[in-house]
């Protein structure tokens, strides 16, 4: 039984991220009875979900280190901001 490999690719000017997941959904033709091609099928939608999953967390964990980033240079041109309690 072949697998399929699903993968989704996070390209920008900066950075290019892979991710992948092997399925055990095996591969569906038309020879294939409608069982296979439904179980085929309902493992494809299974991994997909697990996958957007791992595209998230990578999307997220990338937004938390680039706002780190401007913050720390945010400091450094600005100087920590202290905070003023007012009387």
């Amino acid at each position: 039984m072949a697998t399929v490999t699903l993968t989704a690719v996070y390209d920008s000017p900066s950075d290019r991220h892979t991710l992948t997941i092997d399925t055990a959904a095996a591969t569906a033709t038309e020879a294939s009875s409608q069982r296979e091609q439904t179980a085929h099928v309902a493992a494809l939608r299974e991994n997909i979900g697990t996958l957007q999953d791992q595209v998230n967390a990578y999307l997220t964990a990338r937004m938390e280190a680039e706002k780190r980033t401007e913050e720390e240079v945010e400091e450094e041109e600005y100087g920590e901001e202290e905070e003023v309690e007012e009387e």
